[in-house]
């Protein structure tokens, strides 16, 4: 069951930054939203690149994909240039092994095809090509990348799961947790949850952390309460995501200002070997509960050098957008 859920929570959370409401007045008949429609992944997109003036160009350098990701910790910083690429590449990796199309209907839910229980490929090779692009000056060719994408397999994700509307310029998506939690079961009727779930939510954060305790063995002690309301409210009222429209693309993303309270170092009061303080941050506690519970793959779990990497470059950074890059059909 715990699988399951992840697999549905990764799913709806991949795909439902992608949408906008129309109008609520209902003096005025709404005109249909020129953003519903059908939604596919960006292509991956190679080529050699000059990063800094001077430097040897990069190979088979990731341009654009379907991970939207933009990095600046100073002014025209060489390693988060990379960095950058280095993400859209670990987006083109996974995304398309996962997601296939994403309808943005008019009646304002989120409909995706995806592949049920994927089983993903060249997971195993990613921190090799990550540290190749980022230390060796080559990124792995674009084929190797593009022949891991899903062509078949796909099923719809029922309606109910997620819901967008607009706010202050913001797309705001909201999750339906008692459908999600329903879905993860099998399509059991989760309604009987709800109470249960809303007290949760709009509980202390200690509250929640017995709860991902006992259900999922996930151990979230060491995350702040600041972080945990952060998630309680981005479940209750939605996660307010950033929309840009370039060149045909949409780009749906958060940036800097949403991972502050998830990305700031603190002095966990340990030393490493060389007695040096061990700062850690929420987002380092969360991966770690996440792969103690095995909801992370074993060869994934290497990741966390590369959250180490952002955590000790994050008191520099000036921008970090990260989301979808999106092609309507």
């Amino acid at each position: 069951m715990r699988k399951n859920l992840f697999y549905y929570l990764f799913t709806v959370l991949c795909t439902a930054t992608l949408f906008i409401s129309c109008s609520d007045d209902e003096d005025t008949p709404n005109p249909v939203n020129p953003l519903v429609g059908v939604y596919s992944l960006s292509d991956y997109e190679t080529a050699d690149f000059v990063v800094a003036e001077g430097d040897d160009p990069i190979k088979n350098f990731p341009k654009a994909g379907p991970l939207y990701a933009k990095w600046d910790a100073k002014k025209e910083d060489p390693f988060t240039v990379a960095a950058s690429g280095m993400f859209r590449m670990m987006g083109a990796t996974m995304l398309p092994q996962v997601l296939n199309t994403i309808e943005m209907s008019e009646d304002g839910n989120i409909i995706a095809s995806y592949v049920d229980k994927p089983t993903l490929q060249g997971t195993d090779k990613l921190m090799n090509w990550a540290m190749a692009g980022l230390m060796g000056g080559m990124f792995p060719e674009k084929s190797e990348i593009t022949s891991l994408a899903a062509t078949s397999g796909f099923v719809n994700s029922p309606a109910g799961l997620a819901t967008w509307s607009e706010s202050n310029g913001k797309v705001v998506v909201k999750l339906n947790i008692t459908n999600i939690l329903g879905a993860a079961l099998g399509g059991q009727d989760a309604s009987s949850l709800e109470t249960i779930i809303n007290q949760v939510l709009t509980g202390e954060p200690a509250v929640l952390k017995e709860l991902l305790k006992s259900l999922f063995q996930i151990d979230l002690a060491n995350v702040t309460d600041a972080s945990i309301r952060q998630l309680q409210g981005w479940a209750l009222n939605g996660i307010p995501m950033n929309k840009k429209e370039e060149n045909g693309k949409t780009y749906l993303y958060l940036d800097k200002s949403a991972f502050d309270t998830f990305m700031t170092l603190r002095d966990t009061g340990e030393k490493d070997d060389y007695g040096a303080p061990i700062m850690k941050n929420d987002l380092l506690y969360v991966w770690e509960a996440l792969v103690s519970a095995n909801l992370i793959p074993a060869e994934a779990a290497q990741a966390v050098i590369l959250i180490q990497i952002i955590s000790g470059y994050w008191s520099e950074t000036k921008t970090f957008d990260i989301g979808l890059d999106l092609m309507k059909q």
